[in-house]
C-alpha cells in the first residue's frame, strides 16, 4: 500500500495518514482537546508513553484527570506483577472478614433490641420454613414476622412459588412481630 498524508479530510478538521505502519521516534504521545479539559492538573495530556523502563504507559502521570474509560471487551494478556493480584485478593478478603464481622455486630445489636433482619428469601418454601439449616434464610416463624402473602400469576420472569417482591426489602431491620408482604408467583 502506498503511503500518503492527506490534509482537510472529511469535514475539514481531520488528518488522514494512509499506510501500515504509522512509527514514530517520539516518547510520548499525546491527545488534548481543550474543551475537553477539567480545571487544574497537568499541562501535558500524555494519553501513551513509551516509558523509562521499556513499558508501556497509558495515562501517563494520571495526566487525565477523568481516568482511562475502555468500552467493550478487555483481553489483558501476558504476566501481572504478583504483588498487585496478592494486594488486591488480600483487600477482598479483608473486606469479606470485615463484612462478616458487621453481620455479626448488626445481629447481636438486632437481639438486643428485639429486631430482625428481613432476609432475601428465593421462594415460598424459604420463606414458610427457612433455607435448609434455617442460618442464612431463617423462616418468618422463625424471625417472629407475620407473613402476607399476595400472588402474581403466571409471570414469565419468576418461577412457580418464586418470590418477586418483600416489603419492606430484604436487609431491613425490623421489630418482631412486624408484617411482612411477600409477592410470590404461582403457575397454577
Amino acid at each position: 500500500m502506498p503511503t500518503d498524508i492527506k490534509l482537510d479530510q472529511g469535514d475539514g478538521n481531520w488528518v488522514l495518514v494512509e499506510g501500515n505502519v504509522l512509527k514514530t521516534t517520539a516518547a510520548d504521545f499525546m491527545l488534548d482537546t481543550p474543551l475537553r479539559r477539567r480545571p487544574g492538573g497537568s499541562a501535558h495530556r500524555r494519553a501513551l508513553v513509551h516509558d523509562a523502563q521499556d513499558g508501556l504507559t497509558i495515562n501517563f502521570n494520571r495526566d487525565y484527570r477523568g481516568g482511562v474509560t475502555v468500552v467493550g471487551n478487555l483481553a489483558v494478556t501476558g504476566d501481572t506483577p504478583a504483588g498487585s493480584i496478592a494486594s488486591v485478593s488480600g483487600a477482598i478478603m479483608a473486606l469479606q472478614d470485615e463484612i462478616v464481622s458487621l453481620k455479626t455486630s448488626v445481629a447481636q445489636l438486632a437481639e438486643i433490641v428485639g429486631a430482625v433482619v428481613i432476609p432475601n428469601w428465593r421462594t415460598k418454601t424459604e420463606v414458610e420454613a427457612g433455607d435448609d439449616m434455617g442460618l442464612v434464610s431463617p423462616s418468618t416463624e422463625q424471625l417472629g414476622l407475620v407473613v402476607e402473602f399476595q400472588v402474581d400469576q403466571r409471570n414469565p420472569n419468576f418461577q412457580h412459588e418464586e418470590v418477586i417482591s418483600i416489603t419492606p426489602p430484604a436487609g431491613t431491620l425490623v421489630r418482631r412481630g412486624s408484617s411482612v408482604v411477600v409477592e410470590i408467583n404461582l403457575e397454577g
